[in-house]
């Protein structure tokens, strides 16, 4: 009797497996052929004048779309732009973060829960109520047009603060106490002990950076005025609100190659927010 309870219970198990395998499949391929339709019309010949049939692979393969894309906007320079900006602006939030994070975490200074609470308080006012008085104190600083104001805001990453807080606070405080034993300082501390076990956390930190300020619009559009020194994510918008927006096939260009490195940096790096999630739920 138990043996058979035991082998239906395993074929329960299969069949629950399975279908919930071939929902999830479906849902998948729901969410995924619109993307690949998008990619399939970036190589299509014939979406250049015309948006032809769904097809499985291009009527007539051809990359005269990005061609054309690239003669009509200056892809190359919004591209490098982008990722100048997305590379500074990670670092320097990323490593300010970090800092702060072992600050509050194992730092014992005066007012630091206040100051805690306080940083969190200001991330509850969203950034669209923020952005007119910013845009005023930058025009008074003659700062528009440059990317200034764009990496400012990274010096104060509080998610990220908060999110390195909460990790750094796992790590046991016998560590720290034997390096200041051996003689190391603060800063000692924090580069050879804190950051090397951080790497998942940093990882985690970097890739939401980088999506964040790779699909920053808004705020671009808002304070940079000059065409060459614009990101991709707005150039591609300008490329939309222009007269070649009448042709598919390079609108879909464009959008392939602005959302290719977000997806390349995911299929490498997505092991990265799984380790530092499960990290957030340790403690000491």
């Amino acid at each position: 009797m138990k043996k058979k309870g035991n082998i239906s219970k395993v074929l329960y198990k299969q069949r629950h497996h399975i279908i919930t395998t071939m929902i999830l499949a479906v849902i998948l391929v729901i969410l995924l052929l619109p993307f690949y339709w998008c990619l399939i019309l970036s190589f299509d010949k014939t979406a250049i004048t015309d948006l032809p049939d769904f097809s499985l692979v291009p009527h007539e393969f051809s990359i005269q779309n990005y061609r054309y894309a690239n003669e009509m906007i200056d892809l190359g320079r919004y591209y490098m732009n982008k990722v100048m900006i997305a590379f500074v602006n990670t670092t320097i939030a990323v490593f300010f973060a970090m800092m702060c994070g072992y600050a509050f975490a194992k730092g014992n200074f005066r007012g630091k829960k206040f100051c805690f609470f306080f940083m969190l308080a200001v991330m509850m006012i969203p950034f669209e109520s923020r952005m007119v008085p910013l845009y005023l104190i930058y025009r008074s600083m003659g700062m528009l047009n440059t990317y200034v104001p764009l990496m400012m805001g990274s010096f104060a990453y509080v998610y990220g603060t908060f999110f390195a807080r909460q990790n750094i606070g796992a790590i046991p405080d016998s560590l720290r106490e034997s390096a200041k034993i051996d003689g190391a300082g603060e800063w000692r501390i924090f580069l050879r002990i804190i950051l090397p076990l951080c790497k998942p956390v940093i990882s985690a930190l970097g890739i939401l950076q980088i999506v964040a300020n790779w699909n920053a619009y808004l705020w671009p559009m808002i304070v940079i005025r000059s065409k060459e020194k614009q990101l991709i994510s707005v150039g591609m918008a300008f490329f939309n609100a222009s007269e070649s927006s009448m042709y598919y096939g390079p609108r879909f260009a464009v959008v392939v190659l602005s959302a290719f490195p977000l997806v390349i940096m995911y299929l490498f790096l997505q092991k990265y927010i799984v380790q530092s999630v499960a990290l957030s739920g340790v403690k000491q």
